[in-house]
């Protein structure tokens, strides 16, 4: 399942029909997050990109701006028009065209679920792109990468304790935020928490991944 992020509610969309499931998918108006969250502290809606959006933001997904690959599909660093620097990620359309169905509907649901959260230690969804059958999502970019690379050394800058503390207690609050209900009102299980999926930003502040 891509993008690390698993749900049993999610999994039952298109089999349940009891709609007092407290699993079942609901949409938005369903939950009525405007009256339980308040209107100051959330974000403005997903924007909407364009596929020559993404082309010109990423040079047309040059080997250069290549982050890293995951099960959706590849990520590359993009540049905005507005000039924000952001990480792409492209998604690969399945080998099996019976499989395109499935892939669809799961883009879908993602983007409806990750346009919903909002937490200082969550990566934030900026937008999305449905051009054709070019599938793409927009995530703030993190400049100082996963917190992988650090542990191993990788990275050039050295984490001290103190840092690492604050990294933990970060990732534990982006984690507790997604299985303690979230702005969904139901716990989301993250499938895939590892030192990869915890991304640290120009201020080593850490924020939990679900791209996959």
């Amino acid at each position: 399942m891509p993008f690390g992020l698993v749900t049993a509610w999610k999994r039952r969309l298109a089999k349940s029909s009891d709609q007092n499931d407290p699993w079942k998918y609901k949409s938005l108006e369903y939950w009525q997050l405007d009256d339980r969250r308040p209107s100051a502290k959330r974000r403005q809606r997903s924007s909407v990109y364009t596929l020559k959006e993404m082309e010109e933001a990423t040079s047309s997904f040059g080997d250069e701006n290549l982050l890293g690959k995951g099960g959706f599909g590849r990520v590359y660093k993009g540049t905005l028009s507005s000039g924000e620097v952001v990480a792409i990620k492209k998604m690969e359309l399945p080998s099996f065209k019976s499989a395109e169905g499935d892939r669809e509907r799961e883009f879908r649901v993602e983007v409806d679920i990750l346009s919903r959260l909002e937490h200082p230690n969550l990566v934030s969804l900026i937008g999305y792109c449905a051009d054709g059958k070019h599938r793409f999502l927009v995530y703030e970019f993190m400049q100082h990468g996963n917190l992988e690379d650090h542990l191993n050394g990788i990275s050039e800058m050295k984490m001290d304790w103190s840092q690492r503390l604050k990294v933990a207690l970060g990732a534990a609050k982006g984690l507790d935020y997604l299985h303690s209900g979230s702005a969904l009102g139901i716990p989301i299980v993250h499938r895939d928490f590892k030192s990869t999926n915890i991304l640290l930003n120009s201020s080593f502040e850490a924020k939990v991944t679900i791209l996959g």
